[in-house]
């Protein structure tokens, strides 16, 4: 069941849309915290930004987007992390 819920949220990731973060790729797993809790760790291959980096607003609403979408999934909160396309071969995930 998990691993279903964990497919299903990588493939919300990948039909997000925003008119500045485009999601290439999603990668999602189960892990824990350092104390111990749950957390759906998620990387997602994004086209690079068109400034320095993506607007924080922005990013705020994927993050909820996502941890929604995990909560409705009964997954536990979203641990996220961005990787611009341009960095993808320093990310184990989306290397090769």
């Amino acid at each position: 069941m998990a691993d279903t819920a964990i497919k299903d949220l990588e493939d919300f990731a990948i039909t997000y849309r925003d008119d500045e973060i485009v999601v290439q790729r999603a990668v999602a797993a189960l892990d824990e915290r350092r104390d111990g809790e749950p957390v759906v760790r998620i990387t997602l291959l994004v086209l690079d930004p068109a400034g320095d980096t993506w607007d924080v607003e922005r990013v705020r609403g994927l993050r909820h987007a996502l941890g929604q979408r995990a909560s409705e999934l009964e997954l536990p909160a979203v641990s996220l992390t961005l990787v611009p396309v341009g960095e993808a071969e320093t990310v184990d995930a989306f290397a090769g």
